[in-house]
């Protein structure tokens, strides 16, 4: 088995992976390394303080921040809850071993120099792995920078301090530095309160699927975030996932190493290859997972959820946006557009507003104008009027709000007065742009949420309605569910994009898969020219990948000219060393074409995409997809991600097309990739024809893996 240099060894069958609690949510601690002077020293300076009992390790120092100092872990004569480890990648192997030895709970490593920089720092990972194993130790890191419990005061890193607030926010992430950047954005008004910071490393023992397994379970943890270069084990991954979601706990994702180069830094960064960007967009959908694009982006789709309470969470469907401004009431609708956050015009309040407010002719959003607080009450009335509209499940107030604006905050502590009096809606304040005033948490205190700007504000409500309309049951189902499919006997072609079975062999794997097929009829070196079907015909060689790029496909052929037609093709093949085999099938008329595609070499798993054919293609260069396999209502939400195009739903006066029988392909498809995961390496089906009766694939081209 081939595996990259940073993957965790296969774990033995039926060996669950060692509990996680007594090591991120230690009692006692064991410090090997750490010294008065060392420089990774601060973090367990300032844990010092907690409930936790600290044992210190070092061989030379007689005692480390006024403790007793042993020789090593041996010498404590009892089992610890977590080993925080600062020595060296060779010295790391022996604190694992003897960790093991005595009962530890598991060990926090963050030395570098193992599997990332390739020779002999892959043998020391190998060697710590092998420890931890036999001790059933769980491990973070290597090559990370440790642990941060908020709640309890603890900090097993090797960071410098930096303020943080306690919530319900847990982390993991691949890059160290990335839990200091996060907690750096969300240390602002309002903001957002962590729990848990695991920084990953290499992932040598404990993976991204453990920590997320962990999460779905920690009382203290009502949101989860992460920061992830690869997901090594995607079936135990995606199960936990789904497990945070049952457990009312969204996961909002950062996925890095997106471009070519960033894909190669990722390689000299962790060890790691960082695979197609896209997939990873396709899976975490289908999983019910948020995606963000950056640190800031992520803290801002995560403030909502974790200042508000569950129940107070909505689906945002109708967003009230309130101002005194009216540049920025224009500039709220502008970005709840590209935000794609719904703020209905609502034009039955349109008398309300002319009555109300001098000018007033927009209801939502509302440029109130600094006249509401110049008459006693009206800012109220407004607030009130607004709360009680059953088209707004959602109210923001937007203003200045920053630190000089103290003495304007009439208005911002009437709008939270009437929240707590008349309304189980979200009441969200939030500046209007840069940094929100410290005064402001005073009403996240109050339960109003504090956004981060007009924007980030936008991009918050947005993820807290996507987590709120997302399916319970949505999840990514291991491939491992559908029986495997043996692979056809046909001998494999040789063709310049790999080892490509034979069409006839291809056709019929389709058929058999329940993917409604175009009738064929093969002709050899002797075989009959004339079909059993009536033409007019489309005549192509058979065993070729790419036909049209040499002429070889005739449309519209007539049964007089049949014979000729594939005399021609035959031409073809002789001139350019290919298959000489030609297929015949009828000319089949539709009203709309879609192709479907199976990638089996995603790193992910099987990948079933899809998207509209014909000139559509080229226009609008779009494609979805999903893993495989997926359920009847995966493919339902697939056909659904075009429905803004018109086109399945008829296209300028077109025939609408037949939803239920794309629906059942695109599954059928997506359960052919789940059985064939073992030697499939790619599918096309292309054309696939919608017509009056259902849909029909046309055209095969199967790819087989080399080592299969």
């Amino acid at each position: 088995m081939t595996i990259d240099s940073t993957t965790p060894p296969p774990r033995s069958e039926g060996a669950g992976p060692p509990a996680l609690d007594r090591l991120l949510n230690p009692r006692t601690v064991a410090v090997v390394g750490i010294s008065d002077t060392s420089k990774f020293g601060s973090g367990v300076r300032r844990s010092l303080p907690s409930d936790t009992e600290f044992y210190f390790v070092h061989p030379k120092a007689k005692e480390v921040f006024g403790h007793r100092v042993h020789p090593d872990l041996r010498a404590l004569g009892r089992p610890v809850d977590a080993v925080f480890s600062a020595v060296g990648a060779e010295r790391t192997v022996d604190v694992v071993e003897q960790a093991a030895e005595i009962g530890a709970g598991g060990v926090i490593t963050i030395a570098g120099g193992f599997a990332e920089t390739g020779g002999q720092g892959v043998e020391l990972q190998q060697r710590m792995v092998a420890a931890a194993r036999a001790g059933n130790l769980p491990l973070v890191g290597p090559n990370g920078v440790g642990v941060i419990n908020v709640a309890r005061g603890l900090d097993l890193t090797m960071l410098a301090p930096f303020e943080r607030r306690v919530g319900g926010l847990s982390a993991v992430t691949h890059s160290g530095a990335m839990i200091e950047a996060m907690a750096s954005s969300a240390w602002r008004a309002g903001g957002v309160g962590l729990n848990l910071l695991v920084s990953a490393g290499n992932e040598a023992v404990t993976d991204l699927a453990d920590y997320l397994d962990h999460f779905a379970t920690d009382p203290a943890t009502r949101v989860v975030a992460l920061a992830l270069e690869k997901i090594r084990r995607p079936d135990e991954f995606f199960a936990a996932a789904r497990r945070c979601l049952e457990a009312g706990k969204p996961v909002v994702a950062l996925k890095l190493g997106r471009s070519e180069r960033a894909q190669r830094m990722a390689a000299s960064h962790t060890g790691t290859l960082t695979g197609d960007a896209w997939v990873y967009d396709v899976a975490f959908r289908q999983a019910g997972i948020q995606r963000a694009t950056d640190i800031d982006d992520l803290v801002d789709r995560v403030q909502f959820l974790e200042q508000l309470p569950r129940e107070q969470w909505s689906p945002v469907r109708g967003l009230a946006v309130l101002t005194v401004t009216g540049g920025f009431a224009q500039l709220a609708s502008d970005l709840a557009e590209v935000e794609k956050v719904d703020v209905p015009e609502v034009t039955r309040l349109r008398p309300f507003i002319e009555e109300n407010v001098p000018g007033g002719t927009v209801p939502n959003p509302l440029d109130a104008t600094t006249f509401v607080g110049a008459v006693d009450g009206l800012w109220e009335k407004i607030v009130r009027e607004y709360a009680s509209a059953p088209e707004f499940d959602t109210l923001l107030f937007a203003s200045q709000h920053a630190d000089w604006d103290l003495g304007r905050s009439d208005l911002t502590d009437r709008f939270a007065q009437v929240a707590a009096d008349v309304s189980a809606k979200p009441f969200v304040v939030a500046p209007l742009a840069g940094v929100g005033g410290s005064w402001l948490d005073e009403y996240r205190a109050r339960g109003v949420a504090v956004g981060n700007g007009l924007r980030g504000c936008l991009r918050g409500l947005h993820t807290m309605g996507a987590v709120v309309r997302t399916r319970r049951d949505a999840c990514v189902r291991p491939a491992s569910e559908v029986p495997a499919i043996p692979r056809p006997r046909a001998r494999a072609i040789d063709v310049a994009e790999g080892r490509m079975l034979p069409f006839d062999a291809t056709m019929d794997l389709l058929t058999e898969a329940g993917i409604p097929v175009a009738p064929w009829h093969l002709v050899g070196a002797d075989g009959s020219v004339t079909p059993p079907f009536d033409g007019p015909y489309v005549v192509k060689l058979a065993d070729v990948a790419h036909r049209t790029e040499i002429g070889a496909v005739r449309v519209g052929v007539a049964a007089e000219a049949l014979e000729a037609a594939v005399g021609e093709l035959r031409g073809i093949a002789v001139a350019h060393g290919l298959p000489r085999r030609v297929a015949v099938q009828p000319m089949l008329a539709g009203h709309g074409e879609a192709f479907v595609g199976i990638n089996g070499d995603s790193e992910l798993g099987p990948v079933v995409a899809f998207g509209l054919g014909g000139v559509f293609v080229e226009v609008m260069k779009r494609v979805a997809g999903r893993m495989a396999p997926m359920s009847e209502v995966d493919a339902e939400d697939l056909v659904a991600e075009f429905d803004d195009t018109g086109v399945i739903d008829g296209f300028r006066g077109a025939p609408a097309w037949d939803r239920p029988a794309l629906t059942a392909t695109l599954v059928a498809a997506s359960r052919l990739a789940a059985g064939g995961r073992g030697w499939i390496a790619s599918i096309d089906i292309n054309p696939l024809i919608v017509g009056p009766d259902g849909v029909t694939a046309v055209d095969g081209l199967c790819l087989v893996r080399e080592d299969r």
